[in-house]
């Protein structure tokens, strides 16, 4: 059996009686894991919690749950209106285009339902967005402030009325 070079370190003169480390001794170390649980399964599971769940260390006014106010069940409830027209429309459009593919008469009224289709999203998410968010926000504050009825407490109409 030849060696491979003998210029190499390990065949001098010089080197003989050190022997090399292997590679797996060269290689760093570290502890074996320690795989006893340190609080138990309960502990850890109740530190951790998803973005959707109520933070457990908060107070318990932002648990609860958000109040509804006459004008949230409206604009709700057009909400709700306005994602299923959006939906028809959606079903529509497939079958207008499926129409227009075997007859010319209907390509006409594609491009209209396209634009009522998207007028409809577009009105749910600004519903969504803006004045859903803004409702929301209001309640929760008299909700937290413990205003009754979801009544601002700069709200000067509502003031007439009791006489103060």
């Amino acid at each position: 059996m030849s060696q491979r070079s003998p210029y190499n370190d390990r065949y001098k003169v010089e080197q003989k009686g050190k022997t090399r480390k292997s590679a797996s001794a060269a290689k760093p170390k570290r502890a074996v894991a320690d795989l006893t649980p340190a609080e138990g399964p309960a502990g850890k599971a109740s530190s951790k919690r998803r973005w959707w769940q109520p933070n457990p260390t908060s107070s318990s006014s932002s648990t609860q749950a958000i109040p509804v106010t006459p004008q949230m069940r409206k604009l709700r409830r057009l909400w709700w209106i306005m994602w299923g027209a959006s939906l028809a429309l959606a079903v529509v459009i497939l079958l207008l285009q499926q129409a227009a593919r075997s007859n010319a008469a209907f390509s006409p009224f594609v491009i209209p339902a396209w634009a009522a289709w998207l007028g409809c999203m577009a009105v749910a998410f600004y519903l969504e967005f803006v004045p859903l968010r803004k409702a929301r926000l209001a309640a929760v504050e008299a909700a937290r402030s413990g205003d009754k009825g979801g009544k601002k407490s700069g709200d000067k109409q509502a003031d007439k009325g009791t006489g103060e």
